[in-house]
């Protein structure tokens, strides 16, 4: 079997442009896709118009290749190019050879301009650069592939050699590639940090593979001690260290253990000329590590500068994820027809649940029982609707993985801390096995988490977040069981999450009052830990204190019990309300707090009754800790916002908020030099200056005299403050930024159809 078989339409055009380069000495470039030609392989150069066509039909008989060739007649007329070249992956006798010449007729200039798939094999032996440049050739290469197998590195990851085939046809190769590579070589040592998917694991993997192609050794080690008993300058060694700082969470004592043996083994590599050490991890695990380790911080380590983030997708990636897909599958020509037609390829690869692992299914699984008219409309519903993407999947997972996707559900929906979704996942699963008489251990967070991460969930920062929000859908449409919902409101730890669970349960059954009140009802349970959680956290790093958000903010709990209230008619509710107003165990702070109390204030106005023994009370405390948030001070842009809150939400506005905030109003004008001496550039100056403008259309004074204080300002600065500019070197281009339009996305898809 040939190697080319093994190549996409685009991975062909791409060998052909090479060997025709090196053979004429002349560099192709794209010819430019549009809807009228597909992404064959035309090329042009100079001001002789040389036109490159590939026809890759190593699957199909010489009739019809002889028929592509006969349609490509009428768009070389329009082009008339001086020269013609055909590339081809079928093997072509001079007879067939010449029947393909007498049809392109004057258009061919030599009959050495029609290249066949032995002419191709005896240029890759003439060129061997150009093989190696293309990993997709010598990776499929049998002896290669023994290489691979023997080496250890698909013996760690168990995979097959078919497995290695099937993984190559639909990988898609970028530049994170060859800048990895790059910095490999440069440093010898390479972290790479990213999600799953397309991330770190595929990366590393390739790079690997293409050091085992140039006859290196391949060493997959689990500690430090394997290293250093592998290590040989005379033997040309690559060596891979999986999640190095741990798979879930920084492995603090083992770093603290072998944290000096890291960088000892680091230097070791650097001195020899023929070892590589390849690792990875995640990037919130490597920053916690160089907090507690010196080490890892040490800059003559410098681990961090061989950091690279991979996985994201442009345009271009994800056409040519679903192109490799469908190209490497088993659809027909009336399938790929039917995608064309409806214009669905575009729907498809900007659709928002875009998701590679999507991708694979629908164009793999039961595609027997989809008839090509259906089979657009059955990759749109896909991505459009996660039941057919998530269900199986889902309920093939064991009982603690599904509790920790249905935690990880009711969390922020960007995101939760591990910390945080240990402690959200921990009651819900001992809770709910308890319920049902299922047994649980002291690791299932960590087995579920580990088990989940690679087709469900990705850990990027300090977050764990679903790995697409199709699943995110999904699980909204399934969690729809009252019995079971019923049962969740007594897990609840954080505020949040017994927000998000809430909200949920009051959107899918809002025309259900009466499980809604018995649902409230069941909060009841959790009123006394609704306030364990802090809103709000400080810390202290290098001398200076930041605060950053921990659970939701004071006022964003009022609201949840006034909601609660609401449903349940139950007044525990309310007067646990009050009582976070009142106690002062919460931190309020105005950026979260201060634009908020106006409308809890017309809530209450508008919804608890006049005779109700709480409103009054209730009414002072909002006026009270509204008028505290402001006298403590806040940014200019809160304070506009909680003006404005104030004139759309209080109609009868008590006095103590208004002399509340016309003392700090006139502070930003009277006293504008001490307001503004903590902004220390241009920019933040500026901003400034706008923000003046509104505050005085608010309060009707006179900004003129605080705008010239700011100006001034400005003008001390000598030079523009602005960010370095840094190059991002894994998006980083020759010349303008890369398109990939419509007329690409057609011409691309438009070679499948043969």
């Amino acid at each position: 079997m040939s190697r080319l078989k093994n190549l996409s339409d685009v991975d062909f055009e791409d060998l052909c442009r090479d060997i025709a380069g090196v053979e004429t000495g002349m560099r192709f470039s794209a010819f430019g896709p549009g809807p009228d030609s597909g992404i064959d392989g035309r090329h042009a150069k100079g001001d002789k118009r040389i036109i490159l066509q590939s026809k890759h039909y190593i699957g199909s008989n010489f009739s019809q290749l002889k028929s592509a060739v006969e349609r490509e007649v009428t768009k070389i007329s329009k082009l008339r190019p001086d020269r013609y070249l055909l590339f081809t992956s079928q093997p072509l006798t001079p007879h067939r050879s010449n029947e393909l010449a007498a049809i392109l007729g004057d258009y061919l200039k030599e009959p050495g301009d029609i290249w066949g798939l032995e002419d191709i094999e005896a240029a890759l032996r003439k060129h061997p650069a150009i093989e190696k440049a293309h990993l997709k050739l010598w990776l499929s290469s049998a002896a290669v592939l023994e290489r691979i197998l023997r080496s250890g590195l698909e013996a760690y990851t168990q995979a097959t050699k078919q497995e290695i085939l099937n993984e190559l046809k639909v990988y898609v190769r970028n530049e994170s590639f060859d800048e990895a590579y790059k910095k490999l070589e440069e440093q010898k040592v390479l972290i790479v940090s990213g999600p799953p998917g397309v991330g770190k694991t595929t990366l590393a993997k390739m790079i690997s593979y293409y050091y085992l192609n140039e006859g290196w050794q391949f060493c997959a080690i689990k500690s430090l001690d394997e290293g250093f008993a592998q290590i040989d300058d005379d033997i040309p060694t690559i060596f891979f260290f999986d999640d190095f700082l741990g798979r879930i969470q920084l492995d603090r004592q083992s770093l603290l253990q072998r944290e000096s043996a890291l960088g000892t083994f680091v230097r070791r590599v650097r001195a020899s000329k023929n070892t590589r050490f390849i690792l990875t991890t995640r990037a919130h695990i490597f920053e916690e590590a160089r907090q507690i380790s010196d080490y890892v911080d040490d800059k003559r380590f410098q681990l961090a500068k061989y950091l690279l983030d991979v996985g994201s997708y442009t345009r271009k990636i994800k056409s040519y994820i679903l192109f490799n897909h469908l190209a490497a599958s088993s659809l027909t020509q009336d399938h790929f027809k039917a995608l064309l037609d409806g214009d669905w390829f575009k729907k498809i690869i900007d659709h928002k649940n875009y998701n590679p692992r999507v991708i694979a299914s629908a164009s793999s699984d039961s595609l027997d029982e989809v008839t090509p008219g259906e089979y657009p409309a059955y990759i749109y519903s896909a991505l459009q609707n996660p039941e057919l993407i998530w269900s199986k999947p889902f309920r093939a997972l064991d009982t603690k993985s599904q509790h920790l996707l249905i935690s990880i559900f009711f969390s922020p929906e960007f995101g939760e801390s591990i910390d945080n979704t240990r402690t959200n996942f921990s009651d819900l699963h001992r809770s709910i096995s308890a319920h049902y008489g299922q047994p649980t251990t002291p690791t299932d967070f960590e087995d579920a988490l580990s088990s989940l991460e690679s087709g469900f969930l990705s850990i990027s920062g300090s977050n764990v977040s679903f790995v697409n929000p199709s699943l995110r859908d999904f699980l909204k449409s399934f969690l729809n069981d009252k019995d079971f919902l019923l049962l969740l409101p007594g897990t609840a730890r954080r505020a949040g999450w017994a927000k998000g669970l809430w909200r949920h349960i009051r959107g899918v059954f809002e025309t259900h009052p009466e499980f809604l009140k018995q649902v409230a009802a069941t909060f009841s349970g959790y009123l006394d830990r609704i306030d364990a959680t802090p809103s709000i956290i400080k810390s202290n790093k290098n001398g200076y204190w930041r605060w950053s958000p921990d659970d939701i903010a004071l006022t964003a709990r009022v609201e949840l019990l006034l909601e609660w209230w609401a449903a349940s008619e139950q007044d525990l509710f309310i007067y646990k309300a009050l009582d976070l107003l009142l106690e002062g165990k919460l931190e309020h702070v105005s950026w979260r707090d201060a634009g908020s109390l106006p409308e809890l204030h017309w809530w209450v106005i508008n919804f608890v009754d006049e005779e109700h023994q709480v409103r009054a009370n209730f009414l002072a405390a909002l006026a009270a800790l509204l008028v505290k948030t402001i006298e403590v001070g806040m940014a200019v842009d809160d304070l506009i916002i909680t003006i404005q809150n104030v004139r759309e939400y209080m109609d009868d506005v008590p006095k103590e908020v208004e002399d509340a905030i016309d003392q700090v109003v006139s502070y930003e004008f009277s006293e504008t030099r001490d307001a503004i001496s903590h902004l220390d550039s241009e920019q933040s100056l500026s901003e400034h200056l706008e923000y003046l403008d509104s505050l005085a259309e608010l309060t009707g004074y006179d900004a003129s005299v605080a705008k010239g204080i700011v100006s001034d300002r400005i003008a001390e600065f000598d030079e523009p403050d602005h960010i370095e500019y840094r190059p991002n070197f894994s998006r980083q281009r020759h010349g303008p930024p890369e398109k990939f339009g419509d007329a690409a996305v057609n011409s691309l898809f438009g070679s499948l159809v043969k």
